[in-house]
């Protein structure tokens, strides 16, 4: 049985910080401070790639409060690559299809685990950010670092450039909508994902997308979802600490802050001969590819097309 809560972190700054109130990273905090938990996973812009790195952690000194990361992750295989550095359990963030794998693989190699799981709508490659770049007309080379989410809610896009500029985008704006409406950078598995949360993570977070809070909420709050006895446990002891603000909800709350996604993830069965033409459109290397994102234009015309396809399959 699931418990809901919508609150933040009592820490303003890492409030303030985070992608929406904070909470995820107050836990991960939390465990490490206390010693309930001995290695972390924080991620880092790597200027040469540009791209996110995930990178072991045994000290909260060492986490980057990044918000957000529009960029998808093989967190798996990071963590395989690098079990020996696990050190007294891992508390971790990841998206709700990462969480079965990743737990299996710790729970085989008998290692404690506390697993954050990130709401999703759906992913993307990073060549979508690289194109978004594009859509700015800046090249990927001179960008220093970019930032998805955070600096208060629901925040945007803020992109530093190597000659110290800095590009700021509301969140979910033209042209990042261009791009992403596209479907030509989502990962494959996203495109038949019905998966909005995941019950084998011990708490699951969300984006408040109500009405009293999209015109009230300028800092940032999180829905959360407590879906094991360690969740409830971590969570309860929080609160006892005074490290988090945080009022019970239902589930139908739950469900109406998250409404559009789950609508959309329910017919991810009902379209899959829609979603295989758009796999194989957004297979890296595809002359269709090639010729809808040579231009802003042609992007467009394919934005339109895709609406048409989605009415017909």
């Amino acid at each position: 049985m699931c418990k809901y809560y919508i609150g933040y972190t009592s820490n303003f700054d890492l409030r303030n910080a985070s992608s929406s109130g904070g909470v995820g990273s107050a836990i991960i905090k939390y465990l490490l401070t206390h010693h309930r938990f001995g290695t972390a996973i924080t991620f880092e812009f790597n200027k040469v790639k540009c791209q996110y790195e995930p990178h072991i952690i045994h000290n909260y000194d060492d986490y980057n409060n990044c918000g957000s990361i529009y960029q998808d992750i093989s967190l798996y295989s990071f963590i395989k690559n690098n079990i020996n550095e696990i050190k007294d359990g891992i508390v971790l963030t990841c998206m709700p299809c990462q969480v079965k794998p990743i737990k299996s693989l710790l729970d085989k190699n008998n290692i404690e685990n506390f697993i954050i799981s990130l709401c999703c709508s759906g992913q993307t490659t990073v060549e979508g950010t690289w194109y978004y770049y594009k859509l700015l007309k800046i090249k990927k080379e001179s960008v220093s670092h970019i930032q998805y989410r955070g600096d208060g809610w629901p925040s945007g896009i803020k992109i530093v450039l190597d000659d110290g500029s800095t590009i700021k985008k509301k969140n979910y704006t033209y042209p990042w909508t261009l791009m992403h409406k596209s479907l030509l950078f989502r990962p494959k598995r996203c495109l038949y994902c019905t998966k909005k949360t995941s019950q084998d993570c011990d708490v699951s977070l969300a984006d408040p997308w109500l009405k009293e809070y999209i015109e009230n909420d300028k800092i940032g709050n999180s829905v959360v979802i407590i879906s094991s006895t360690f969740g409830i446990e971590t969570i309860n002891n929080m609160l006892d600490d005074k490290e988090l603000e945080l009022k019970e909800i239902n589930e139908e709350t739950y469900i109406k802050s998250q409404l559009g996604t789950i609508e959309q993830k329910a017919k991810a069965c009902e379209h899959r001969t829609f979603n295989k033409l758009l796999s194989y459109m957004g297979k890296d290397g595809s002359y269709y590819k090639k010729i809808a994102t040579s231009s802003e234009s042609f992007l467009k015309l394919h934005n339109r097309f895709v609406r048409i396809l989605y009415k017909v399959f």
